[in-house]
């Protein structure tokens, strides 16, 4: 079902940060030719926004192990959420999530494995979103063998300069 409650979590995979000052997103991709498979957004607040932003993602994780959102082909697809097991210890606080869907088009599925990590320092967020997909065929081992992991050491150093930058 998709609730207001829940928008906290779509707004964070998709990059949309409503209350926020100024903010800029970088795309990474693994391989140069690649499409990127992750996105870090560096969103600045006014005070006490950045805290807020996390506290509305807790909300909403406590409130939703699932709701539903449009695809990119105008249907509804329905999505669970469950916080990863995987914190990334950095910046002032942090929250990690995982998304999981499943799409059919013209007979092939595939499932979709996105997590999301949003960093706090100071007045800011650092927000993480890597994605990647698996093939429905496969067995659900080999799928979680896809799903993306953090990458603690480049999330830290970013969330240790975001937090530089505010005190220089």
């Amino acid at each position: 079902m998709r609730s207001a409650a829940c928008q906290p979590l779509e707004d964070a995979r998709s990059g949309v940060f409503a209350d926020s000052a100024a903010g800029a997103r970088v795309p990474i991709s693994a391989l140069k030719f690649a499409p990127p498979t992750e996105i870090l957004t560096f969103t600045s607040y006014r005070p006490r926004g950045a805290a807020a932003h996390l506290a509305s993602l807790t909300t909403a994780l406590d409130a939703c192990p699932s709701f539903s959102m449009p695809s990119r082909y105008g249907d509804r697809l329905s999505v669970d959420v469950a916080r990863a097991e995987d914190q990334v210890p950095a910046g002032d606080a942090s929250i990690s999530f995982r998304m999981h869907w499943v799409t059919t088009v013209n007979g092939f599925t595939s499932d979709t494995y996105v997590l999301v990590t949003t960093i706090r320092s100071g007045e800011a967020t650092l927000t993480d979103v890597a994605d990647t997909g698996a093939g429905g065929q496969l067995s659900d081992a080999k799928k979680r063998s896809f799903l993306p992991q953090p990458d603690g050491r480049l999330l830290k150093s970013q969330v240790d300069a975001l937090g530089r930058a505010q005190h220089a």
